[in-house]
């Protein structure tokens, strides 16, 4: 990569950190706060970054973002479950990590067989989202069944159910807002471009 392009990139990789850090740390910015979690838009600006830059920089930006969720787990968290749940890197870093990775393949695979770049990217998008929630609410269930339940007042047998409804729910509706935000703003950004 030549020089001027590297710098390029390296400066839209800052901006798309304080835009990250901007969201995790400005409430209803990146998080819309109901108790006992916090959905999340933010996944949104990780599936743009997948989409207009590539996979290793979606990559990049999920890492950011689970990097500053970690970091929040530990020095402010926003509710009760923050310190059971954020503090744990697995949880934290490899769903938001693996955002960039199933947008970009999911919009590749699709966009060579139907040729329309906007549906590709709406379900690349909702295939991203839907990564990064199924991954957090699976190791959520493995890795903190009994404490979780106790602290979410949930039988711990019953967890299970409680994150089903997360992701049907919550999940859902983050999964189809990046479905119909993400292809909007990078057809934007594109636009910019030329």
């Amino acid at each position: 990569m030549n020089r001027p392009k590297q710098t390029s990139r390296l400066t839209r990789m800052g901006i798309i950190t304080a835009i990250l850090l901007i969201q995790n740390m400005i409430p209803f910015l990146g998080n819309i706060p109901i108790p006992p979690l916090n959905p999340t838009i933010i996944h949104v600006t990780v599936i743009v970054v997948a989409l207009s830059m590539g996979m290793k920089d979606g990559m990049i930006a999920g890492l950011i973002w689970g990097l500053i969720r970690l970091f929040r787990a530990f020095a402010m968290p926003a509710t009760p479950l923050d310190p059971l749940i954020w503090v744990n890197p697995i949880i934290t870093i490899v769903p938001r990590l693996l955002i960039g990775t199933t947008t970009v393949l999911t919009y590749q695979l699709l966009h060579n067989k139907v040729r329309n770049n906007k549906l590709s990217m709406g379900v690349a998008s909702f295939i991203g989202s839907m990564t990064n929630t199924l991954l957090v609410m699976l190791f959520i269930y493995l890795f903190f069944n009994a404490e979780i339940g106790q602290a979410m007042g949930i039988d711990a047998s019953n967890l299970g159910y409680a994150l089903l409804v997360i992701i049907v729910t919550s999940g859902l509706a983050e999964a189809v807002l990046a479905a119909v935000l993400a292809p909007i703003v990078v057809q934007a950004l594109k636009r910019l471009r030329r």
